[in-house]
């Protein structure tokens, strides 16, 4: 049985976090679009929460290809320091938004976890 790597996992929540948002967001972003973007995004509202929401995105498709290269390289500690702090988002990111996807990254960072302390 071949193992996944959760870097790739996590990545493709990345992915689906970009397509979830945008069509979520697909009214602002058409807004967005339509107008001037440069400095259109206020500290609260829609917009706002729509440039957080999607600027989770990318940071989480890269976390997953760092977390890959370091499956790559059996870089141990490195993966151990992922699979902490993601469990950790994750644990208290579901804590204050439950019907998030943060499950999604407890999860991951729990496998990465068990993985490293299994050897």
């Amino acid at each position: 049985m071949t193992r996944r790597s959760a870097g790739r996992q996590l990545q493709f929540v990345g992915l689906a976090h970009g397509a979830v948002g945008a069509v979520l967001y697909r009214d602002v972003l058409a807004d967005l679009a339509r107008g001037n973007p440069l400095g259109s995004v206020p500290d609260r509202g829609d917009r706002a929460t729509a440039f957080w929401f999607l600027a989770a995105a990318p940071a989480l498709w890269m976390g997953g290809r760092l977390l890959r290269s370091a499956e790559e390289h059996r870089d141990v500690p490195a993966q151990r320091a992922a699979g902490a702090v993601l469990a950790a988002v994750g644990v208290a990111g579901t804590v204050v938004m439950p019907k998030g996807g943060f499950p999604a990254l407890a999860a991951i960072g729990g496998l990465v976890l068990r993985r490293t302390l299994r050897g």
